[in-house]
Order: C-alpha cells, then structure tokens, then sequence
C-alpha cells in the first residue's frame, strides 16, 4: 500500500460514520503538486515549501473544526512521505493549516505552498498553535463528533410581500419568514356579480390599467432614486504595484484570512488579523491586533498611532500609502 492510500485510510478513520465534505485524496495531490512547484534551489538543496495553507468553504468549516489539529498532521505526514521520496529538504517542519475562503462553494477547496525562512515559520507555528487553543476551549469537546444537521423548519404557505425600504439611517428588519402569514386585505378578491355588462366591465378594466400604470411608475421612480455605492472613505495603495484599495467602511481589519479581514494579503508574514483601521468621523488611527509580525507605520513599529495622509504601512512584506 503507497503512501496515499495510507494517508485516505487515515483521513477516513478520523472522520470515522461522518463524511468528509470533499475528496482529501484529491487534496493530497495537489498538495504534492503545489509542492513540486514551489520547490527551490537553495545552497545546492533541492528545499521544498514549509508552509501549507488549505483554503474551504464558510459551510465546511463546521464540520471540520473538530479534526484540524488530526488533519493537519496528516496532510503534514502526507507532505514529508512525498518530499523524502523525492530527496527534497525544508527549512522546518511542514505547517499545514486550514482557512475559510467565503468565495468557495461546500465540497470546494484550493492549496497553497509557500517558501518561508526558519524564523518566520517558527511564528506561524506559535500563532496557528495559539489559534487552535482558542478553538478546542471553544469547542469543549473530548472526543468530537459534528452534530447531525437540525433539519430546516417548513416554509409557510405563503410569504408577505417585502416591506418598503426604510428612512435613511434606519437599520431594515427582514421579517421572520416563519411567522405565520397575514392576509393583505388589499389582495382580497373583490366579488363580482353574476351578470355584469359589458359598460362595466370596459370601465373596470380601465381603472386596472390605470392602476398598473401608477404602480409601474412608481416602481421605475424607485429604481432611480436607488443610491449608489458609498464612495469609499479612504484607500491603500501598494507603493510597488499601484494596486488602490479602497476602505468604505470606518473599521476596516487587514488580514490573511478573508473571512476575518476586509483588506486580505496573502502573504504568510501577515496574521489571520493583522490591524484595523479606524476612523471617528474626522480622524483616521491604526492598531496592531497583537499579529505575529507586527505592523509598522514610516518604518516604526506600532501598537496604536494616528494616521495622516500618505503615511506608510507595512503589513508583512507588503507597504501601502494611506490616502484618507
């Protein structure tokens, strides 16, 4: 039996009645195929990538939760049986860790290999460590097992037609679909004689169309007073390729993951959440979020600064311009 098929009957024991959300034979492949291209040549050793980032979906990450510090070390084992059989070298222990990717259906998955020196790779294992502390104390759980899904409530018979937009300022509050239905009295049907003339009817079927009319009217006056994007309240610009972007919110997170940052970076010197920029209606600041490498603000590290209009930041290996 070759390693794979190890490393599938491993997987599958660690799962055990429940189902993986997606083939980890397909996601041992490309592992080994994103290690087979990100290996370098360095002082005459063929060094393969250390570091192992495995992107799934916002809906798979409930089920897996439980089995990441088991999958990691397996994908892990995975890695080194390919690299030795090919007489590759690392710079350390692989690290392997999982993130959520909000783009990617359930099922889906991507793998990234990357090329990183001894100390960087030795705090990536401090923060991933600290992260899955975080996430077992969570949990509480000895021995997990995911809990089967809680089927969905039925959907009532009918649902309300959708409310009209709220005033400027005020927070819309989506109705609750399972609420019973009330009746629109003005959908109730209006009775009809039995015998109606032909006057009546022609002047029914006019005053309808009159009514159709208003009602497209003010339908296509709603669509013109839709408002437009909010311009964006300040913008990052990358000082080597130009790339700007843009901060619409007033708390905006720099990241590594996207389901935890506006800006994401990927880099593996930036933290799953790196900083966070805060604006107070007049103001601009930037605090570190205690991230692995730290942020720095005109090439001086920082904890909490105020920002001004073309200041430095460094996220990483990457500088930006403030422009706000």
């Amino acid at each position: 039996m070759n390693f794979l098929s190890t490393f599938e009957d491993h997987v599958a024991g660690i799962f055990g009645a429940a189902r993986a959300p997606f083939s980890f034979k397909k996601l041992a492949r490309q592992a080994a195929h994103e290690m087979e291209d990100q290996t370098l040549v360095i002082n005459g050793v063929n060094t393969a990538p250390a570091l192992y980032t495995i992107l799934i979906a916002n809906e798979d990450d409930p089920l897996m939760a439980p089995y990441y510090p088991q999958l990691t070390r397996e994908v892990s084992d995975f890695v080194k049986a390919s690299a030795e059989k090919k007489g590759y070298a690392f710079v350390g222990e692989p690290l392997v860790r999982f993130m959520i990717d909000p783009s990617l259906k359930s099922g889906r998955f991507s793998v990234f290999a990357e090329n990183v020196d001894a100390p960087t790779l030795g705090r990536l294992y401090e923060e991933e460590r600290a992260y899955q502390k975080g996430l077992s104390g969570q949990m509480n759980i000895v021995n997990p097992r995911p809990a089967p899904a809680r089927e969905s409530a039925p959907r009532p018979a009918a649902v309300r037609p959708a409310q009209a937009p709220s005033p400027a300022g005020i927070q819309d509050v989506a109705p609750d679909p399972f609420a019973p239905s009330v009746p629109d009295p003005a959908a109730a049907p209006i009775p009809v004689p039995a015998t109606i003339s032909r006057e009546t009817m022609a002047s029914m079927n006019a005053a309808a169309g009159g009514a159709a009319a208003v009602a497209a009217s003010g339908m296509a006056g709603a669509r013109a007073s839709r408002p437009q994007p909010a311009a964006p309240l300040a913008e990052l610009v990358d000082v080597v390729t130009g790339e700007v972007l843009p901060i619409t919110r007033r708390s905006c997170t720099v990241g590594r993951e996207r389901a935890a940052a506006d800006v994401v970076l990927r880099d593996p010197n930036v933290s799953r959440r790196h900083a966070e920029l805060l604006y107070t209606g007049s103001d601009w600041s930037i605090e570190d979020l205690n991230s692995t490498n730290g942020t720095l603000v005109n090439n001086r590290r920082i904890t909490r600064c105020p920002l001004r209009n073309g200041d430095l930041l460094t996220f990483g290996l990457t500088t930006f311009e403030f422009r706000g």
